[in-house]
């Protein structure tokens, strides 16, 4: 066998090294979405386009679970916790998760009629400029510390609390203000999307509640597969802004997966409820 010079096994190195740098820093899996009944009467159609950009995902899983696993229909940021369960975050960890805690989902007006239970532990994640997908219209930017809980419905559909940090209040306004103007375009997007996969063009999505620096959706529609189950759903998203930070909270409903129907009837009381979750933080 040939005798590898001093340089030549340096340049081998090196390269290796490179490898292993790009292998860990590649992005993290993602979750699917799910849903089922259709919009209710007093719920506003919102429509427009808009191409989803590549980045990690946070949505509630269409298959299985909504918590991070890592696999390719579940996108969670990686666990960074105490063994307490808390997210390590130094000394902001523990005020920080009041939002994405069960004991706050237990809050929620639909949590009694759906009985979700956690799934998996919470997560939480240091963000160094990356774009945090929602679901195939909108995306959080600007963000510094994500953190995520999920959890399953007894029809074994997913859901997700969501927290995000920035820098300041401003960056968090921005944000919100940059994910109501995607959703706002989300009904085009989604029809984009079906139209690409060969699927009935027949997704609509609503505006169902407003309140101060809050917002609640629906889309139902046939899902396409990736970040959606492949089959007639409809997805609820909820995002308020207090200060510096946003507080989320997704659920799906699969045709497939029947349970009681979600009542869109209580969204506003659904973001009151997030409102005073967040303020906890």
């Amino acid at each position: 066998m040939p005798r590898l010079n001093r340089s030549t096994l340096s340049a081998v190195s090196v390269a290796l090294a490179m490898c292993a740098a790009a292998t860990a820093t590649a992005g993290c899996g993602r979750t699917d979405t799910k849903p089922a009944p259709a919009a209710a009467p007093h719920e506003a159609p919102v429509s427009a386009a808009r191409t989803p950009e590549p980045s990690l995902s946070a949505s509630p899983q269409g298959k299985e679970s909504a918590s991070p696993k890592g696999s390719e229909q579940s996108s969670a940021p990686p666990a960074s916790q105490s063994p307490g369960g808390k997210a390590a975050q130094g000394e902001r960890s523990a005020a920080r998760t009041a939002a994405v805690l069960p004991e706050g989902l237990a809050k929620l007006p639909v949590e009694k009629a759906l009985g979700w239970k956690p799934d998996g532990p919470l997560t939480s994640q240091e963000l160094r400029g990356q774009k945090i997908t929602l679901n195939e219209c909108a995306n959080v930017a600007g963000a510094t510390l994500w953190q995520q809980q999920g959890y399953l419905s007894s029809a074994k559909n997913a859901a997700g609390q969501q927290l995000f940090f920035f820098p300041d209040a401003s960056s968090a306004g921005s944000a919100y203000d940059q994910l109501v103007a995607d959703m706002n375009t989300c009904q085009a997007t989604s029809r984009q999307l079906q139209a690409r996969e060969g699927a009935p063009q027949d997704a609509v999505v609503s505006t169902t509640a407003t309140v101060k620096d809050g917002t609640a959706w629906s889309r139902h529609w046939t899902g396409v597969g990736g970040m959606s189950a492949r089959d007639v759903q409809t997805n609820h998203l909820y995002v308020v802004r207090q200060g510096d930070h946003l507080t989320l909270f997704q659920f799906d409903e699969l045709a497939e997966r029947p349970g009681p129907p979600h009542d869109t009837g209580t969204d506003a009381a659904v973001l009151d409820v997030l409102a005073g979750l967040g303020a906890q933080n």
